[in-house]
């Protein structure tokens, strides 16, 4: 796992994630925006509704399989290709560094409940989303906010500006 932390990326298209940066979901520490290619490492707890959705090994060690954004004090929304029902999962908010176990302002939550699409079709990549359902409210602060969803119906403007956060590294080595 890269010590760098948050990949911020910046594009240009519509995405569920509009609303997170610029409205209801404004950050406390203002976030920088990057690139995917040649990004930087998000400022310190400027994206506090992402999450990191963690599986307990065989050896009992947690590790970091992906992200997912916090959608209410007891909802995140993440990818169904990170769900196995062969796993146990935690879900680690407040986090801005993977290699810090117990880092001021985070909690891990277990799932009450995981909920993957019903369609979700592993071999053609279809319907690749997941609702995971906390076992107790996230404890909401400046390090863990739940992102803005637009309202059901709404389609936004062609070219709307869209973040999308994770973990991953900046570059890579030849």
């Amino acid at each position: 796992m890269p010590s760098l932390l948050y990949c911020v990326y910046y594009i240009f298209f519509n995405t569920l994630f509009l609303s997170v940066a610029y409205s209801c979901g404004v950050p406390a520490i203002p976030p920088n925006v990057g690139r995917v290619v040649n990004g930087e490492d998000a400022r310190p707890h400027s994206w506090p509704w992402q999450i990191s959705l963690q599986y307990q090994g065989s050896s009992g060690a947690w590790g970091h399989t992906c992200g997912g954004t916090l959608i209410s004090d007891t909802w995140v929304l993440t990818a169904a290709h990170c769900i196995s029902s062969a796993n146990t999962y935690r879900v680690y908010l407040g986090k801005e560094n993977l290699q810090i176990p117990d880092e001021e302002g985070s909690i891990a939550i277990s799932p009450e409940k995981i909920i993957v699409h019903e369609r979700w079709n592993s071999l053609f990549i279809l319907n690749d989303i997941a609702l995971i359902k906390l076992s107790q409210p996230a404890p909401l602060g400046v390090t863990i906010q739940p992102a803005c969803l637009p309202p059901a119906g709404v389609l936004l403007e062609n070219n709307s500006d869209s973040f999308v956060t994770g973990w991953g590294r900046l570059y890579s080595k030849p």
